[in-house]
Order: C-alpha cells, then structure tokens, then sequence
C-alpha cells in the first residue's frame, strides 16, 4: 500500500516538459540549471519551445558557442545570444528584458547559463517588470530554478528597486 502512494507523488514530482534541469517558472518560459547538451536540445524540440536565449559570455568553461547555435539552429527553434556578466548589470538586465519582450506572446522560451544561476536572476526581472509577477514570489522562483550566488541576487534587487521608482 504504502508504494501505491508514493508512485502518484513521483508522477507530481516530475516535469511535465520533459526537459531535465530545466524549470517552468511562467507559463512558457522556462529556466535550465545547467548548459546545453544534445540531450537538452533534442528534449526542447519535444516540448516544442520556440526560442533559446542563452547568456554564456565566451570563454566560459565547457561552452562552445559554434556548437549551441548551430545544435539549436538545426531543429529549427530560434537562437540569440545575450552574453550577461557574472554580476549583471543594469545594462544586462535591461538588453535581456529588451529581447524577451520582443517574442511574440505565445513562445516557448529556454533561457540559460551554465549553471541558472544568471538565467534565474534575468528571469524574475522580466517576470516582475514585464510579466507583473509579485517579486517576492518571483525571488522565490528564480532561486528555485537556479539563482544561487548572492551577489547575483544583490544585483537583481538593485536593479528592480531601480527600476520601480
């Protein structure tokens, strides 16, 4: 008995995109805690997303820009690249919310970095200024889906505190 009610939580626990390490954080927008693999791109032509913004900046260790782009490419899903500091920058954030907003409303969009750490932090600015998500309840999502360094959640409150006034 006590399996037959584990089984149904399992099922619950699991996402239903079938993207491993990535997270739903808005209907259709999703975070990936981690960097792109062939398995990742096979499994976000399944979930059908539409577009990757992926915010590597070159040189990071085990990101081939020449492979990601032309991964994705292939499987017809839009590619853009918005390279964002360790610690974004108002700059970054605002470039990041610039391009987001600019997809039509109804794409499936994977947004990442090479842990989700930075994914996560762009993220809830666009969910809180753009997609006018509680902050609070923002802040908790993105560091569900990956935003782990202080000093990125430092940035991200300045920036929105900036951003409201």
């Amino acid at each position: 008995m006590f399996i037959l009610l584990l089984v149904p939580a399992l099922m619950i626990a699991a996402p239903s995109h079938g993207i491993s390490g990535a997270m739903e954080v808005r209907p259709g927008t999703f975070v990936l805690k981690g960097p792109m693999t062939a398995e990742v791109v096979a499994a976000m032509k399944e979930a059908k997303i539409t577009h990757v913004i992926n915010l590597r900046e070159d040189g990071e260790p085990g990101f081939d820009p020449e492979w990601e782009g032309s991964a994705v490419g292939e499987t017809g899903i839009s590619y853009c690249r918005v390279a964002l500091g360790r610690v974004p920058s108002k700059d970054d954030f605002d470039l990041f919310r610039m391009v987001r907003t600019g997809m039509p409303s109804n794409s499936r969009v994977l947004i990442h970095c090479g842990n989700g750490n930075r994914a996560a932090a762009a993220a809830c600015a666009w969910m809180v200024l753009d997609a006018r998500m509680n902050a609070e309840e923002a802040m908790a999502m993105a560091k569900q889906a990956g935003m782990v360094r202080p000093e990125t959640e430092q940035a991200l409150r300045r920036y929105l505190a900036q951003a409201k006034a």
